[in-house]
């Protein structure tokens, strides 16, 4: 059966700037450098393979640290969750949250409320970025025909050019047809997707791209997956009887091995309370973009805790964290929803993790789902329950759900915490979730931590590929297969300079494809205004 494609397709604004700015670690006024774009709309596979070359996002701005430069290295960590191996201090946690869910205790063991491993800054949260540039246009409606560029070489001359996109929002497919696969399951608006020229799942070395299911067919369903659609219907009943016993609605998975088999997270996760538990903890899942019926509902209350957390734990001051504000960085997102019959039940995109203790919202995990990964965007939480960890507790929640998330999409086993920057000591507990592994910044190949950390005792920026022959292996990309949204046309770069011969902008997107690599480059399209 061919490959299921995703529809949908990316559109950026990419910016040159290379100004500095203040470092929310070190506090260098002007040591921290970065590059950034702004994302009108993103494919998930795309945003995959921007986050794996050392991109991050908050909001629909994009920013990648500048490793050689900025005071503050900041590497991409990820770790294996389908390997997870619980530290001491992590069995602690959840011991205590337990504690605290059957009986109401609250007395940490030692007598010692340990540190909630949140790097607290009088300054604001660091990891909180606020885009360098504004955009002047809005392009997440932009709507793309399949035969919108004719060949790989983009030789047609500009007499010949069609008009293949609609910056109004409308569908103006080149046939006139509609597919009806390309409905969009939460917007209901249609989304054509590129097709000309998208490598997003082939190597820059496939002479051949592979062709797409037949749209004119029922998608064709395995048997594994409707064993596993049953499955889960059998465990939803057993998550609606365990909430209303006071449970957690994640998965009962009981150890079937001998007693010497070390308990896994979910055995801790799932440790039964007592018939009358004093507290009830439930934790829900909710799509952000496009909103949810329960995010819509929930959003006043969300966006309270948030104040609160953000006043009383970063010091920032009201006006910091308005309504407006904390829609635009942690609601609002470039990535456009996808449901693959073999994927996630939930399916990919954007999503808020929330915690619910007897019916009060405590704690919202901001997550990305991917093709291969859970992405942590943020953390925030009511100060009121910092005893409990909360930011220990949240990584191991969000790491078991990327291990139940794992049994309907075997690829998706990859737990993403954003940066590592050991130049700040206490911005290094990311380090102690293990196996986590560190992105190289120049081959963009990752490294086990212990590896990679005796390099960066010795210095701040590294190398961390031990192998001196490894290369970017997409470090060489051909501009003239970019494409390029340009005056309402998406055309090939090779004729974007033509029509543009007084352009002074080929310095700016040779910079882009560097560092977007090539498989990125030649997926996603960049507006030039």
């Amino acid at each position: 059966m061919a490959e299921e494609r995703d529809p949908s397709f990316t559109i950026l604004e990419y910016t040159g700037d290379h100004s500095a700015h203040k470092c929310g670690y070190c506090k260098s006024v002007a040591g921290s450098f970065s590059h950034g774009m702004w994302a009108h709309r993103m494919a998930v596979g795309d945003y995959q393979d921007l986050i794996d070359r050392g991109w991050r996002r908050s909001g629909k701005y994009c920013y990648k640290p500048t490793m050689n430069r900025t005071c503050c290295p900041l590497y991409t960590i990820r770790c294996d969750a389908s390997e997870i191996r619980l530290t001491k201090g992590q069995k602690k946690v959840l011991k205590r949250v337990h504690r605290y869910l059957s009986h109401g205790d609250i007395k940490p063991e030692g007598g010692k409320i340990p540190d909630n491993e949140q790097c607290v800054s009088p300054t604001g949260n660091q990891e909180y970025v606020k885009p360098k540039f504004d955009t002047t246009k809005d392009l997440s409606m932009v709507s793309v025909s399949p035969a919108a560029i004719k060949n790989a070489k983009g030789t047609c001359t500009a007499s010949a050019r069609e008009p293949n996109c609609s910056i109004s929002g409308e569908v103006l497919p080149v046939d006139g047809s509609v597919d009806s696969n390309s409905h969009s399951q939460n917007s209901g608006k249609v989304i054509q997707p590129v097709r000309g020229n998208d490598t997003r799942n082939l190597s820059p070395k496939s002479p051949h791209q592979v062709a797409g299911p037949d749209p004119s067919k029922p998608p064709c369903r395995k048997s594994k997956l409707i064993r596993l659609e049953r499955r889960e219907a059998k465990l939803a009943k057993r998550r609606e009887e365990a909430s209303s016993r006071g449970e957690s609605l994640m998965e009962v998975t009981k150890s079937k091995s001998s007693n010497n088999t070390p308990k896994s997270l979910e055995d801790f996760l799932n440790e039964p309370l007592p018939e009358s538990p004093a507290h009830k903890l439930e934790v829900k899942l909710v799509r952000s973009h496009p909103g949810s019926m329960g995010f819509v509902q929930t959003f006043g209350i969300a966006h309270k805790v948030y104040q609160k957390y953000q006043i009383n734990i970063h010091g920032d001051s009201p006006d910091r964290c308005s309504e407006s504000q904390f829609r635009r960085f942690l609601c609002n997102s470039p990535l456009e929803p996808w449901h693959p019959g073999c994927g996630p039940l939930s399916g990919y995109g954007s999503f808020h993790h929330q915690y619910w203790l007897d019916d009060r919202l405590i704690a919202v995990g901001v997550l990305d789902i991917l093709p291969h990964c859970v992405s942590s965007v943020y953390l925030y939480y009511d100060p009121e329950f910092s005893f409990l960890s909360l930011g220990t507790y949240a990584s191991l929640r969000e790491l078991a759900l990327t291990r139940e998330l794992q049994r309907t999409a075997a690829a998706l086993k990859w737990y993403y915490m954003g940066f590592y920057i050991h130049s700040c000591p206490k911005m290094r507990y990311k380090g102690n979730y293990s196996p986590s592994f560190l992105l190289c910044p120049e081959t963009y190949i990752w490294v086990p931590i212990e590896k990679a950390t005796p390099k960066l005792d010795l210095a701040e920026y590294s190398r961390l590929n031990e192998d001196t022959s490894a290369r970017d292996y997409y470090g060489e990309v051909d501009l003239n297969r970019i494409k390029i949204l340009y005056d309402q046309d998406l055309i090939l770069y090779e004729m974007y300079q033509r029509l543009n011969p007084k352009g002074d902008d080929e310095d700016e997107v040779k910079e882009y494809a560097s560092l977007v690599g090539a498989k990125s480059a030649h997926s996603m399209v960049l507006y030039r205004g």
